[in-house]
Order: structure tokens, then sequence, then C-alpha cells
């Protein structure tokens, strides 16, 4: 129960789970928002025309402000199906207290497992009054700052499970004309217009000294930015194309603001495994990515709001290489260590753990 085919991490997580699951021979069904109640977050924009078969969109999403009362489910559907065990994405906007009404219900007939995307304690606590089978969380911090507080009954539900990384094979990189002789950077998404302030502060500098070019796919309207070295394009590539553009280019900017909420970044994994090396803001999203001294490790990870830090490492990526190899060879082996079917497995251990 997730969203599905959308801008945003509770559905990459869902579908890279979901598919490889389907891929290893089993069966599965989604119970997915409607489009009309999920769009309305700024978060969830969809991906496809069309869902799989078996993805029904049967539950109305409830808005922020009113969560977790709210939204609306037609139980009939999910009470009817037989399954052997029961998955909810928690996020904020689901209809955790329409859920909780049929929650006894579905567990009776299925273990009942949370995948928690929620970053603070105020909004897990609805979820709570669910009494789950399993709870997965992503990384340690989520036990630490979260769960910890519900006590010694709740910890011993936490499983720690990582965020798969998507792993697409087969890509030819694509360069646009416009980038021919130029080192390029490149960057996609629908990110806040302030997230890419620090990246052009620093081209703007690197400008001087380098031929380069910073190539922006943007899904919703432009940067305000107006630079010859500065190309904007709208579109919403899915996800074999993103990776012939990422392939194609020799650095990726990852815009990210910061947040004192726990938060896993659902874009890296989306991206990692295409090797090109990626630049990051030092900002939660990133904090259990191990690097050095100088910030280098499976990514590149710069001082948020500092320019001048992030300009001395742009610099490095552009006359070194080897350090971009070396970056890009480290990416993809953490990639395959915590993959879309490295990460299913260690589902089904647990699924077969609880007895199903």
């Amino acid at each position: 129960m997730s969203r599905w085919n959308a801008t945003c991490g509770i559905s990459l997580h869902a579908e890279l789970l979901g598919r490889k699951l389907v891929e290893m021979g089993h069966e599965v069904i989604v119970y997915a928002p409607t489009l009309e109640s999920a769009s309305r977050d700024w978060h969830h924009k969809q991906v496809r025309s069309e869902d799989e078969a078996w993805v029904h969109r049967i539950f109305d999403e409830t808005e922020e402000c009113l969560y977790p009362f709210g939204g609306r489910i037609k139980e009939d559907e999910i009470l009817r199906e037989d399954y052997e065990v029961f998955v909810v994405e928690s996020y904020v906007r689901f209809p955790v207290y329409e859920f909780k009404r049929i929650s006894g219900r579905i567990r009776r007939k299925a273990p009942l497992i949370q995948i928690n995307h929620l970053g603070c304690f105020g909004d897990a606590t609805p979820f709570m009054e669910i009494d789950w089978d399993a709870i997965i969380v992503f990384d340690k911090r989520y036990i630490e700052e979260i769960f910890a507080h519900y006590g010694r009954e709740v910890l011993s539900k936490v499983f720690e499970i990582p965020y798969p990384y998507a792993i697409i094979e087969k890509i030819s990189p694509f360069r646009p004309k416009f980038a021919e002789g130029k080192f390029l950077f490149f960057s996609f998404g629908r990110q806040p217009v302030r997230e890419y302030f620090n990246y052009i502060h620093a081209l703007r500098r690197l400008r001087s000294r380098y031929d380069i070019a910073y190539w922006i796919v943007r899904s919703d309207g432009p940067l305000p930015h107006k630079e010859r070295w500065l190309i904007q394009t709208f579109e919403r590539p899915d996800a074999r194309r993103l990776y012939s553009y990422l392939m194609g280019s020799d650095v990726h900017l990852l815009p990210k603001w910061n947040s004192w909420m726990v938060v896993t970044s659902s874009t890296l994994a989306q991206t990692l495994y295409s090797g090109t090396p990626t630049v990051v803001p030092d900002t939660r999203h990133f904090e259990m990515l191990e690097v050095d001294e100088m910030g280098i490790g499976v990514v590149v990870k710069y001082r948020l709001g500092d320019p001048w830090d992030l300009y001395r490492k742009m610099v490095m990526l552009i006359e070194d290489e080897d350090l971009r190899r070396r970056i890009s060879r480290d990416a993809k082996k953490h990639a395959l260590n915590n993959s879309d079917e490295v990460v299913a497995k260690k589902f089904l251990e647990l699924v077969r753990r609880l007895g199903s």
C-alpha cells in the first residue's frame, strides 16, 4: 500500500522493491492513492501514463494539515483479497486512522509490515497506534532518533533494511551537441530554485577558468538564471533515458537543502549506479555516506552554503580524471551492495522470520 509511478521517494522505494519481487516470481498487488488526491502534494507527479494491471488506486490521501485524520479507503477491495504479507509505506498524507480501522482484520490474514519514511517522532506516532508485526527502517538514525522513544516492545519489532538502489544496465550514454568540447555538469528534477544557488555561484567562478556547460533537465518551470553556459530543457525522463543523460555527463550535481529530520535521498538511490560522480551538500540526506577529510567517497560532499568549498571540489573533479574514475567505481560498488535485488532478498528473509 503505497504511492506508485510518481516522483517521490515513497513511490520509488515501493517500485524498486515491488517490481523486483515480481521479477523474482512473486505475486504483488499494489494499493495506490487516487491521482486526484495524491497530486495535490507538491512531491507527487505522475511518471507513467498507465499503471501495471496489478496496481489498484483505491484510497484518497489526506491533506498534510489534517494528518493523521482524513482521507478515504475502499476497504472492501483490500479485505476481500488473499495475501501472505501486507506492507504499508508510511508517510504524511497517508490516511492512517482510516487504515487503523481495518488493520486488525488485515493482520488476522497476514503479517503486517510498516516501511518507515517518517523522519520525526511526531509524524511517526499515529502509526504506532497500529499493531505491526515488523517495522522496517533504512538505517540506525531512525532507531536512535525516533523508535527508541517508544520503548522495548516497539524496538523488538524494528528491523534495519537499507533503501534499495536502482541497477539499470545496457544504457548508451547521450551527450548533447552543445556540450561538445566542454566539461558537462548535469542536474535534473523539480527542486526549488534556492537549492541550485550554490551550484550556480560556483560555476560562475569556474567559467572564467574552464570551458563548461551546465545542463538542467526540469520537469516544472525554468530557473530564473540566464547564463550562456547554462542550458535548461523540459521533460520528465523515464529511468533509462535519465541514465543515458547521466552517463553522457561528466559530473552530476544533486541539489538539496537541509532538513532537521531523519531523511534519505531517493534521488541518489535512483542514480548512483550510473557511475557519474555525484556532488552533494553535507545535509542529513547523505550523512550515512562516509567520506574522507576532503569530502571524497562514493559521492563528493561540500559544505552547504559554502560555494568556495564547492568550487575547490569542482576544480578537483575537472582536473583529476583518475579521481573521477575512482569515485565512479566506488559508487557503482556501493549501489550493487545495496541493490534492489539485495534489499528484496533481505525483505523476503524478514517475511520468513515472521512465519509467512
